[in-house]
Parts: structure tokens; C-alpha cells; sequence
């Protein structure tokens, strides 16, 4: 009889609690650019979340507080997405494909904010 164990973790009390501190931020949904159009596929909003948590990694910014995978229901399947805070949410929108007019429109607003255009 072959058994696979798989490793499991068990959450200490504080570490429930900076979850659920930090999931009180991830208030948007990956999935919410391809409806908006600013991802036409999963493929370039993998691409996005990609380079969005790349560059919290070099910002040493904690991705606990920013992307946590989550599972839903999509016409009658169950398909992953990311619940993501607001600034993941933005750098997603401006690391995704800069010939799309939501895109292009999005990064250039950031940077007249920027620079108080």
C-alpha cells in the first residue's frame, strides 16, 4: 500500500490573528481586471501577478498582506483568484499589457499624480 503524508502546518493563535488582520485589506479580486478588460486572458493576468509580486519581493514588502489565492465559483466551476489589497491590485493594473487602452490610460494617470499634473 503506497501513502503520501503531506506536511502540514498548524497555525499558532498570533498567526491567525496577523491572517485575519491582513485579510481585512485584501479587499479586490484579481479577476476583477479581466472583467474591466485590463487583462484579456489568464494567461497575461498570471503575467501580471507575476511581476506585481515581484516586485513587492524586491521591496521587501510582506505578501501576506497583499495577495492571498482564494477559490470561486465561476458558472458552475471552481476556478483560483487572488484576493489582493489595493496597492497589489494597482501594481497588477500597471504591470499588465501596456497596449491596452485601461492600462495605458491607468499608468499615465499615475504618473501626472506623480508629478501633480
Amino acid at each position: 500500500m503506497l501513502m503520501t503524508l503531506e506536511h502540514t502546518t498548524i497555525n499558532t493563535p498570533i498567526e491567525d490573528f496577523l491572517d485575519s488582520v491582513a485579510d481585512q485589506n485584501l479587499t479586490l479580486y484579481a479577476s476583477d481586471l479581466l472583467q474591466l478588460t485590463g487583462c484579456e486572458n489568464m494567461d497575461e493576468l498570471s503575467l501580471a501577478l507575476k511581476r506585481a509580486t515581484e516586485v513587492c519581493n524586491c521591496m521587501h514588502l510582506p505578501l501576506r498582506e497583499n495577495f492571498k489565492v482564494v477559490y470561486r465559483s465561476q458558472e458552475g466551476e471552481v476556478v483560483q483568484d487572488w484576493r489582493l489589497s489595493p496597492m497589489a491590485y494597482l501594481l497588477m493594473v500597471i504591470n499588465s499589457n501596456s497596449q491596452n487602452d485601461l492600462v495605458a490610460h491607468m499608468q499615465v494617470e499615475m504618473v501626472k499624480r506623480v508629478l501633480n499634473y
